[in-house]
């Protein structure tokens, strides 16, 4: 049988255990309502910076570098790049990424300049330590809160690669760079309304799904163009997308009424109306 004394100090210990937790639980609430009053005040600030705060950059960087080596590992790399590969690569460069990161790949395009942060060039020295499955997993899946969006459910897998071996072709110098970029031209965008119906809402459709910077604005891939506005193949290749790089846009994207303007916006190509 235990001595009173032993007793009394068995319950001062406890007693004084039961202190510290409530010590404790109390400070983790404190803490996490005074990180949740900060992110509160501080969210605005957050959202509207434009510019860089001390170790900003590298802290992305850590991030990136963190999840792209840890996602990518299991992805298979494939051996060799086709010159097939980076052609295709380089049409679907120009219809998905050339807009942000530029025709040279330098980081300058007309949108990525625009964006905070910035797109990133594809020909420093970040993009040429990474490997080919972070490239992949980087364009497949995007990276939030730095502007970078993720393409898996528009580009197929063989398209993604083709956009990878496209980057390396540049960085080697085994792949020339775009010629240029179109962007929309004032004479283009006269005729997008998004409030109206049939060929204005389709001029808006054209433009704001990135037809335009590879069709042309005002329709200057016409003779291409007319053919498959007309029959089920053009249906077919927005819907499905193609080899030759033009992405899909599912329903979730263009509703059948939207798809049905877009169509009809294009046959004005070859009317001149």
């Amino acid at each position: 049988m235990r001595e009173p004394s032993t007793i009394r100090d068995t319950q001062r210990t406890g007693t004084r255990w039961l202190g510290r937790l409530r010590w404790f639980a109390a400070g983790i609430l404190a803490t996490l309502l005074a990180l949740a009053a900060a992110s509160w005040l501080l969210a605005p600030q957050l959202l509207a910076h434009r510019g860089e705060w001390p170790f900003e950059r590298a802290l992305g960087r850590w991030a990136i570098d963190r999840i792209a080596s840890e996602r990518s590992r299991a992805i298979a790399t494939p051996t060799g790049q086709s010159r097939r590969a980076i052609e295709t690569g380089r049409i679907v460069y120009l219809g998905a990424c050339a807009q942000c990161h530029g025709a040279d790949a330098d980081g300058k395009g007309w949108l990525g300049t625009l964006s905070y942060p910035p797109a990133s060039p594809l020909d420093d020295a970040d993009t040429r330590a990474r490997s080919d499955a972070e490239l992949y997993w980087i364009i497949a899946n995007g990276l939030s809160f730095a502007g970078m969006p993720g393409f898996r459910d528009r580009l197929s897998e063989e398209q993604i690669w083709s956009v990878v071996a496209y980057i390396r072709g540049l960085q080697s110098g085994n792949a020339a760079p775009l010629s240029g970029v179109p962007t929309p031209s004032t004479e283009g965008l006269g005729r997008a309304n998004p409030a109206t119906t049939g060929a204005a809402r389709g001029a808006a459709l054209y433009v704001s799904l990135g037809c335009v910077n590879c069709h042309g604005a005002g329709g200057n891939a016409a003779g291409r163009l007319q053919l498959r506005a007309t029959d089920q193949r053009a249906v077919r290749a927005i819907r499905e997308g193609t080899d030759e790089g033009m992405p899909a846009y599912s329903t979730d994207i263009l509703s059948e009424s939207d798809l049905e303007a877009l169509l009809e916006y294009i046959r004005t190509f070859s009317t001149g109306s």
